[in-house]
């Protein structure tokens, strides 16, 4: 094993814990216990040498190896970029390229054989689903309908562009062209796989068979679990404030623990924060209560529907010719 052979790119909420789940039980891959390493986007500073260990730990020599992280298809790595009373950014020398470009160019640096997986979905019913999200992480108060009226602001569009947050990216981060053409910058075609939410659902083994021999492994492993669905339509949480990222924001903020914290062995740290991370997301997974989703849906206002289908369809034509693919939801969106 030399390095990463393959990343899951993406889209939030759009089936990638699902397929995250499903790939790393096939025997010739090797994947990292948690989704969400997420180096390129808010852990570059941690190094290669931390991602490596992360992702390859374990590994068989002949393993190939991959990750999932949903934050490379966020458009940009900040969330802490300063903006002017206008709502854009600062006219500083800080952004040598697109930010969109920021994320690819990092992978292409490190990683520029690397296969690249991307799983996307309508981005209207994304945006709702991704607002569910928001409502049970207790990061968002305000019913859909007036988060996308708040949202579809030209200057709301760019500060989300710029500065994402875990309650103002359920517009932006389905501008799936914009985000992709990033990629399609600095890759080859060719290095990037898209399929879509609705194949994985409908013809999961046939999906996977084309996922598997894209990585380069064997293509007639069929997963175990193909009939589970993963962190899919949650509401609520079966117990309430049991989160153990949220425990972890909390702790970074008393200064006393921090002190205690940087006190310990570098190694200790590292052994103790993986095993968190790792905890932190199958405990997140599992004490998510699960809906229909179809149903919730349906309760978006067709108003707020329409002015969704009217934002993205510039963008999805523009994805059908950067892609070259048959875009779903475009037929379904033909009645308005």
């Amino acid at each position: 094993m030399t390095g990463i052979d393959f990343l899951i790119i993406g889209a939030q909420k759009a089936g990638t814990t699902s397929l995250f789940e499903y790939v790393r039980k096939h025997p010739q891959i090797h994947m990292p216990a948690e989704k969400e390493v997420s180096f390129f986007g808010r852990n570059y500073d941690r190094g290669w040498d931390w991602y490596m260990a992360t992702v390859s730990r374990g590994a068989p020599p002949d393993a190939i190896c991959g990750e999932a992280s949903i934050g490379y298809m966020s458009g940009t790595p900040f969330a802490d970029i300063t903006l002017n009373e206008q709502g854009h950014k600062p006219d500083t020398q800080m952004f040598n390229e697109p930010l969109e470009n920021i994320i690819p160019e990092r992978i292409r640096m490190s990683l520029p054989d690397v296969r690249l997986i991307c799983v996307l979905r309508d981005p209207v019913a994304r945006a709702y689903s991704h607002h569910q999200m928001a409502v049970l992480d207790e990061a968002e108060s305000r019913t859909f309908d007036d988060a996308i009226n708040d949202l579809l602001t030209t200057n709301a569009l760019t500060n989300s562009r710029i500065t994402p947050t875990n309650s103002n990216g359920y517009i932006v981060n389905g501008e799936y062209h914009r985000i992709l053409a990033g990629f399609l910058d600095v890759f080859p075609r060719e290095q990037l796989m898209v399929i879509f939410s609705n194949e994985l659902s409908a013809n999961a083994t046939s999906t996977l068979a084309r996922i598997f021999d894209f990585i380069g492994v064997s293509s007639d492993f069929v997963p175990d679990n193909l009939n589970a669905r993963y962190r899919a339509a949650a509401t609520k949480r079966i117990i309430p404030g049991f989160d153990l990222y949220d425990w972890q924001r909390s702790a970074a903020g008393f200064r006393p623990l921090r002190v205690l914290w940087h006190g310990l062995p570098k190694s200790l740290r590292v052994k103790v924060d993986r095993g968190y991370r790792v905890c932190g997301y199958r405990v997140r997974m599992w004490n998510a209560h699960r809906s229909n989703a179809t149903r919730a849906v349906s309760d978006m206002s067709a108003e707020t529907r329409a002015a969704l289908i009217q934002h993205f369809l510039p963008d999805s034509h523009a994805l059908t010719r950067l892609l070259d693919l048959e875009i779903p939801w475009l037929a379904d969106w033909q009645d308005l």
